[in-house]
């Protein structure tokens, strides 16, 4: 029968073995399964006798010692709380842990414990266990009151016997704190029924039984110690082992495991690396004990480790997981006999647990997806004691959610891929620790290792990592740190691989042996060197809304605001620079939140508008559409009138909410100044998460203009304002099978890159996966530089072949709209077969269209297509994807004669200048440039020109233009945000004459934070340039004007001719200047990029160059088939 309370734990066999305990250099003690009990039983009637009530908390500070179980299992017994804590505490320590619980009694050992006796905490018993006095009697009690005038009662012998009001299931047992990694320790409380449920599921997952012996290495003041060490193989009936030295010996190990036949024991990684580095000289090869399972728990285990482990000491080595909150063990790799456990993993659920994977919104992620690890089942905990917002954020939608990053695959089993908080932010792309550790481990000269977020001024943070070495390390001398980083750029991205490698001989652990990597930081890296620039001091800052906002956004990684300041948000851009962010003022709502929406495209943090109420809010919404349809993260911020005058007609009141809905992902109202920093949290995750978009935050004047009453207050409700935890699902291993299986059987496998690639900071995998596949690919103009154009590999240039003839497209971080031409033929091939690759793709755009959907980060989805390429294709080098090399070879022989063409065009120079002409001298003088910079193209023919025209995009982010809306008018907000964002990178504007008008006042934006921005309008005199109306419409409007009694008005696409915009640049500082020749447009831009200072370029076009409507006219005519207009 599976146990219901800790009385079970000792129950069966009274005169099976049930502690086998070292007592240094005496003779070690058997202590069988009566004995202890009634012990136990008896010191529960001990603590009755001396005052103790139900539900009181006793603290226990004592090591691995016989008298620790007696004083655990009695005060369970008794109905009291068990509160072990480190013997190693200070006194300050201990006396927090214990006004915490609210302990109203410390019981030490024979030996006590100085530190814990002067923490001035609740009365003090000092227990003894002494020797039988004969055979067949059982171990002595001893009690004494080590408090002046408070009295311990030792209860009588035959108080062992039985318990008069044994405890019932619902009853508090155990009362621990957590690590308290990222804020105060919790208070965790564990009931009989919580703690009962986790022995019986660690007891089946590894079949203990009479027969084990299960050696005892972890301290008992920890919930792995404790259950899986200790109670657990008790509750199952085996023995356990207790060293002498009542902790880990690895001089003592072998040998105790030896003499007492050990078959069973669970350790932290650094335990099993110690023991491993000794076992050629400690393990008894000759005679070794009969291990039949060794656990890995509390930390990750490097699957070289594991190998070795299970290679040295003949037995499987099972890496577990578990936390506090869930009485210690939630998943394991299977005992061999089950099924095969699987490096690198955590196993899969046991027993009663439940284990699913959750998005942000507490949806299942698809199998493979990367979320957080949640968990259910009757081994977890009610609740933090007296924490109601923990507890609100721990259980949301009815799972306890454990803050680990993770994945399951298909057959259940979990993958850790970090701890969110621990993730570490690279400039927006989130890196796993885990992953890191793992490669560092793999390092031959590596005996442990740590990879912790390091501050950086340009990313925000960085990798960085410290290692301890091996002999095999040590002999490399000075070059360890270049060959690590070498090593581990191998196996990861560049921007995974650690900046700094520190080494030392020690890495910073906590008590129970696991390496602390929040201690990391201070450690190795806050010993500063003279001149380090230190972070924005935040204290004595007012704690207004106006602080409370800036305050939380920059501990959110928001380092760029944009906006037009006013009523009720002025000192709102003030606060922002306060905190350290750069507060752009832009012109007009609009351009500033297409400003904000490029900010977050090219760093990956989401871009944050400011507008004021009403009209603010309407201006804004270009913004918010543009972003959405983009899928760019962006977060709008606005004031809104006094929640007390809502419906009275308040000044710019309107309905905001209601306003920007249709075109966010999620929007919200602060409901208290307390609730701002939540509210930024939420706003900004939404804009962050699955597939990006716009997300809205409306703040009534009457919050943004009280404060809170003191630092405590804004302290505390800004401490939920942590790092976002944008996440990077992994696909589904099925899906990835079927993926690769589909690319291997293609005679024309083509890869489409869009701009959600880049976004995803997927550069690196999809380059890798391109040239280790030979697959061809083409970019969409934002896709562009993912993967270089300069690739032999690029089918740009061939774009009409690679669509038409394509038989399997994987489809990256684009969507099958319009500009891919709704996936459907013509232009692409009747039978062609889509793999999509997008964490959150439409059901009607993409998903229906597609033989195969990868629910998925582009960037996992590519690592992982690659890696099943590889194993598909075997090791004998031959083709991952057979029909890649002829079908590349055709497209760059149809791209080659496109290109030379091409060529032939732009040499010739014209006057007027046309487009070829002005872009060729762009692209020839971009190109001489040392670092490519962002290039911005907007206006019909503008665009779609430069598009093809100025080449090769050999970097990720350096393309921007109208996107998926067609949005003009984007080009100048764009260009400021490529500036502010990118400050080492020139910023070219190219810009259609009709397209700078949208937003021409924000060249003195540009003008006046003196940004590198060369901005080039391209003056054809009007939309499209000349009038192109077919001359029977020019007529009839020419007439229908006089008729009405109007002037002749000029044609509705014309502008000013020969208008002077480069005078716009001077008035406000910049520097203007018109061009009209290809030598004059040379000369120019070429001092322009030189100089790094706002220019204004008036480029005067042939009013004909172009076309109406671009490349795009097609939108601008009847379908093929619809009914022509008749004239009567």
């Amino acid at each position: 029968m599976p146990p219901t309370t800790l009385t079970d734990v000792l129950s069966g066999d009274d005169h099976a073995p049930a502690l086998l305990a070292g007592t240094g250099d005496l003779p070690w003690r058997e202590y069988r399964r009566g004995q202890l009990r009634r012990l136990a039983q008896r010191f529960a009637a001990t603590l009755r006798a001396s005052g103790l009530q139900p539900g009181d908390v006793v603290t226990i500070a004592e090591p691995n010692t016989v008298e620790y179980v007696v004083a655990f299992l009695g005060a369970t017994l008794a109905r009291c709380v068990a509160a072990p804590l480190n013997q190693n505490y200070r006194q300050e320590e201990f006396k927090f842990y214990m006004e915490d619980a609210r302990s109203k009694l410390l019981v030490v050992g024979r030996e006590g414990n100085a530190a814990a006796q002067a923490a001035g905490g609740p009365p003090c018993m000092r227990l003894a266990v002494s020797p039988p006095a004969g055979d067949g009697a059982d171990p002595g009690l001893e009690v004494s009151s080590e408090t002046p005038g408070w009295q311990a009662t030792l209860a009588d012998t035959s108080a062992g016997d039985a318990l008069p009001d044994p405890p019932l299931p619902a009853d508090v047992a155990l009362f621990l704190h957590t690590s308290g990694t990222t804020s105060r320790p919790k208070g965790v409380p564990l009931t009989h029924t919580n703690l009962a449920a986790s022995l019986d599921n660690i007891s089946r997952t590894y079949e203990f039984g009479p027969s084990d012996r299960c050696l005892l290495v972890m301290p008992l003041f920890h919930v792995h110690g404790l259950m899986a060490g200790l109670l657990a193989p008790l509750a199952a009936g085996s023995a356990v082992i207790m060293p002498a030295s009542g902790r880990f010996s690895a001089g003592t190990f072998w040998q105790d495991a030896v003499q007492h036949g050990a078959t069973f024991y669970t350790a932290v990684p650094t335990m099993h690396q110690i023991l491993l580095s000794r076992s050629a000289q400690d393990y008894p090869s000759a005679a070794p004990p009969p291990l039949r399972a060794i656990r890995s728990c509390s930390s990750a285990l490097a699957p070289a480790t594991l190998e070795q482990l299970e290679k040295a000491f003949k037995a499987p080595v099972l890496e577990a997981y578990a936390m506090t909150e869930a009485s210690h063990q939630m998943t394991s790799n299977p005992l061999p006999k089950h099924g095969p456990h699987k490096p690198g993993t955590v196993g899969r659920a046991q027993g009663s647990v439940k284990v699913a994977i959750l998005d942000e919104r507490c949806q299942p992620v698809p199998s493979g997806g990367v979320g957080e690890i949640c968990i259910q089942g009757p081994n977890v905990t009610a609740g933090y004691l007296e924490n109601p917002k923990a507890n609100e954020e721990a259980f949301a939608g009815g799972w306890f959610h454990t803050g680990d990053q993770g994945k399951l695959d298909g057959e259940g089993f979990l993958t850790l891929t970090g701890r969110l908080k621990e993730l570490i932010n690279r400039g927006g792309e989130k890196i796993s620790p885990i992953e890191v550790d793992g490669a560092l481990l793999a390092h031959p000269g590596v005996a442990e290792a740590v990879s912790f977020a390091a501050p950086d001024e340009k990313y925000g943070e960085v990798v960085a990592a410290a290692v301890v070495l091996n002999k095999e390390g040590k002999k490399a001398g000075d070059a360890i740190e270049a060959d690590i980083k070498k090593f581990v750029g191998q196996r990861l991205s560049g921007f995974k691989v650690p900046t700094r490698v520190f080494v030392t001989d020690q890495l910073p652990k906590g008590p129970t042996g696991k390496i602390s990597r929040r201690h990391m930081v201070d450690a190795f890296i806050n010993k500063k060197e003279e001149g380090q620039k230190e972070g924005v001091d935040f204290s004595g800052q007012p704690n207004d809304g106006y602080f409370l906002i800036a305050r939380s956004l920059a501990r959110l990684g928001v380092r760029h605001m944009f906006g037009v300041i006013g009523i009720p948000v002025t000192q709102l851009a003030s606060a922002a620079q306060a905190c350290g962010i750069r507060f752009i003022s832009c012109r007009n709502e609009q351009a500033a939140g297409y400003a904000a929406a490029a900010a977050g495209f090219l760093t990956g943090v989401p871009g944050v508008l400011l507008t004021v109420s009403g009209p603010g809010v309407v201006h804004g919404l270009a913004g918010l559409s543009n972003a959405q349809a983009n899928c760019w993260p962006l977060v709008m911020i606005s004031g809104s009138c006094e929640q007390a005058e809502v419906g009275k007609g308040a000044f710019q009141e309107m309905d905001q909410l209601a306003a920007v809905t249709p075109h966010v992902k999620w929007a919200g109202q602060a409901a208290s100044l307390e609730d701002i920093p939540a509210t930024l949290q939420r706003a900004l995750q939404a804009a962050a998460s699955g597939r990006p978009g716009a997300a809205y935050l409306d703040i009534p004047s009457n919050i943004l203009m009280s404060a809170l009453p003191d630092a405590a207050a804004a302290a505390a409700a800004e401490a939920v304002a942590a790092p976002l935890r944008a996440l990077r699902p992994a696909p589904a291993t099925s899906d990835v099978a079927a993926a690769a299986a589909l690319l291997r059987g293609a005679q024309r496998p083509l890869l489409v890159v869009g701009k959600g690639a880049a976004l995803g900071r997927a550069e690196g995998a999809l380059q890798q996966l391109v040239e280790a596949a030979g697959l061809p690919f083409l970019a969409t103009a934002m896709g562009r530089g993912v993967v270089p154009d300069d690739s032999p590999l690029c089918a740009n240039a061939a774009r009409s072949m690679a669509l038409g003839k394509a038989d399997v497209a994987v489809v990256v971080g684009a969507r099958l709209n319009w500009q891919l031409h709704f996936g459907e033929a013509p232009r692409w091939g009747s039978g062609v077969k889509f793999i999509l690759v997008d964490p959150e793709p439409s059901e009607q755009e993409d998903v229906s269209k597609a033989a195969l959907t990868l629910r998925a980060d582009a960037g996992a989805a590519a690592a992982a297509l690659l890696q099943a390429l590889r194993a598909a294709a075997g090791a004998d080098a031959a083709p991952l994807v057979p029909g890649a090399a002829a079908w590349a070879a055709a497209l760059q022989e149809r791209a080659d004669g496109a290109r030379a063409k091409l060529a032939a065009k732009m040499q010739r120079t014209t006057f007027p200048l046309d487009y070829h002409t002005t872009l060729r001298v762009v692209r020839d003088e971009i190109n001489r440039l040392p670092l490519p910079p962002i290039v911005v193209a907007e206006g019909a023919n503008t665009m779609d020109q430069a598009r093809v025209l100025i080449e090769p995009a050999t970097l990720p982010r350096s393309r921007l233009d109208a996107g998926t809306h067609g949005t003009m008018g984007v080009g100048l907000g764009y260009a400021i945000a490529a500036a502010v964002t990118q400050p080492e990178r020139n910023v070219v504007a190219v810009e259609g004459d009709s397209a700078f008008g949208f937003s021409g006042m924000e060249v003195e934006t540009i003008c006046r934070y003196n940004l590198p921005v060369c901005v080039l309008v391209m003056n054809n005199g009007g939309i499209y340039g000349g009038d192109r109306r077919e001359a029977a419409l020019r007529e009839a409007a020419q007439k229908g004007l006089a008729a009405g009694g109007w002037p002749a008005d000029p044609p509705p696409t014309a502008f000013v001719p020969e208008a002077r915009y480069h005078l716009l640049a001077e008035a406000f500082g910049g520097s203007g200047v018109q061009v009209a020749t290809a030598e004059e447009l040379q000369a120019a831009l070429r001092a322009a990029l030189a100089s790094r200072q706002p220019t204004l370029l008036n480029v005067m076009l042939d009013p004909m160059a172009g076309a109406e409507s671009g490349s795009v006219h097609a939108f601008n005519a009847p379908k093929a088939g619809a009914p022509e207009a008749k004239t009567e």
